[in-house]
């Protein structure tokens, strides 16, 4: 094998850990954001219910 290669290849494998643990902060990151928009869009739909059932009140058609 070409030693230029050798070399690139033997920096490589040894920081497979930190490519890892980079991947897993990126995935973590998304599963928290993707969490916290389902929350909050749960919510948004209990105040629109809410406020469904306050116009359905106020004009009478209950």
């Amino acid at each position: 094998m070409n030693p230029t290669l050798e070399e690139v290849y033997s920096l490589v494998l040894t920081q497979w850990p930190l490519v890892a643990g980079a991947y897993g902060l990126l995935w973590a990151g998304m599963v928290v954001y993707v969490g916290m928009a389902l929350k909050r869009l749960g919510a948004l739909s209990r105040q629109l219910e809410v406020l469904e059932a306050a116009v359905a009140r106020r004009s009478g058609n209950e």
